[in-house]
């Protein structure tokens, strides 16, 4: 029996098989010339025939016409039959495709690539008029007013710029301008002292014109002391001897309390250039040469010269002659740019006049204005007294 796992196992038709007596055809025995032997062989060939009657009718059967062919050939081999006998069979039997069973697959869901595609377009659209919203906002009110504050601090910037380049410009002239004017200037006096100490010779008097010791600057107090040192006839004046007689002269300056001050006189002794140290005798002395006063400037020689030129008033001058004078004067110079407009443009009327009458009539009316304003400040001159008064009383100027 053959079983197939797509077809149901069914009973396969038995094929009678042969003894062994039967089916042992011998091929290479010789011919017995006897009559047993011929019936034996007539018997045995429609037996033969016979089996192969039953093998082609079972490859011809339904059930086993779709085996495949190794199959056959084995079930074949198996009953009794050689090779040549089972390829004749074989080929007799007509080659059948096996019979394919009918799609049943099933139905494949619907396809989600609609839906997709809308959900992406929905999407873009949504993407799309949100980015017009915001450029709309953007552009309508963002833009300006960013642009506006980009010109105002462009402006801004400009103006600073412009500041700054005129700044610059206006320190350019100034720097120049002192160039200029600088050599004409008096040289300020860098050791210049306080005029309470600038008459003092002596550390007695120096003393004696402040009330506390650590008020007077170092440097006049050095000059005191190298100038007595002086008159005492000392040579060689050495740092020790210097302050030795600071010391004895002011006790204060040696104390702790005076540290401070005795630091600032030595910084003093050995940074300022009127103070030289030179070797003498072995010894490091130090001398005081005193500045040279800075030659006047052009300018004060010529203001010197002009004030000496100009003659000196007289002493009987009253005292606000001066201020008077330049009152008057004012009120002149007042009245003539007053009388100097045309009486066309005072009265608002009249006929216009040629240039040169014009002239002549401002020339008068400035001419009366002084005159007038000149009565008016002018001071009282004394009056010789009369023969019946009493006696002469001083006039008073007028005011």
């Amino acid at each position: 029996m053959m079983s197939d796992d797509s077809h149901p196992e069914q009973p396969q038709p038995t094929i009678p098989v042969a003894s062994d007596s039967q089916a042992d055809v011998p091929s290479h025995k010789t011919q017995v010339p006897d009559a047993q032997t011929a019936v034996d062989s007539t018997a045995t060939t429609s037996d033969r025939a016979q089996l192969l009657d039953r093998a082609r009718t079972f490859l011809h059967s339904p059930q086993v016409r779709n085996e495949d062919y190794a199959a056959k050939y084995r079930f074949l081999a198996e009953k009794g039959l050689n090779e040549v006998e089972i390829h004749g069979l074989l080929n007799e039997v007509p080659s059948h495709t096996p019979a394919i069973p009918p799609r049943t697959y099933p139905q494949p869901p619907p396809s989600n690539l609609p839906g997709l595609f809308i959900g992406l377009a929905r999407i873009l659209s949504w993407a799309a008029g949100g980015s017009l919203a915001l450029l709309f906002v953007y552009f309508r009110y963002i833009y300006p007013r960013l642009t506006q504050s980009y010109q105002a601090r462009l402006s801004l910037r400009n103006h600073q710029k412009d500041l700054l380049s005129k700044l610059s410009a206006s320190l350019t002239d100034l720097r120049s301008a002192q160039k200029e004017t600088f050599p004409v200037l008096p040289i300020p006096d860098s050791y210049k002292e306080e005029a309470k100490y600038r008459d003092c010779h002596s550390l007695e008097s120096i003393f004696a014109a402040s009330e506390k010791v650590d008020d007077i600057p170092p440097l006049s107090l050095l000059r005191c002391a190298f100038e007595e040192l002086g008159s005492h006839k000392e040579n060689v004046v050495t740092s020790d001897l210097l302050f030795e007689t600071l010391e004895a002269r002011n006790a204060w300056i040696g104390s702790e309390e005076g540290t401070g001050y005795a630091q600032c006189l030595w910084n003093c002794l050995n940074n300022t250039p009127l103070f030289v140290k030179r070797e003498a005798e072995g010894k490091e002395a130090w001398t005081y040469t005193p500045q040279t006063p800075p030659p006047p400037p052009p300018s004060f020689i010529s203001l010197s010269n002009l004030r000496s030129s100009l003659p000196q008033p007289p002493s009987n001058q009253p005292r606000f002659q001066h201020t008077m004078q330049a009152l008057s004067d004012f009120t002149g110079y007042i009245a003539a740019q007053t009388y100097g407009i045309p009486t066309n443009f005072r009265l608002g009327m009249g006929a216009l006049l040629s240039p040169e009458a014009e002239d002549v009539r401002r020339e008068i009316r400035a001419l009366k204005g002084l005159v007038l304003n000149r009565r008016s400040f002018m001071p009282a001159s004394p009056r010789p007294p009369s023969v019946n008064d009493g006696p002469p009383v001083a006039s008073v100027p007028a005011t």
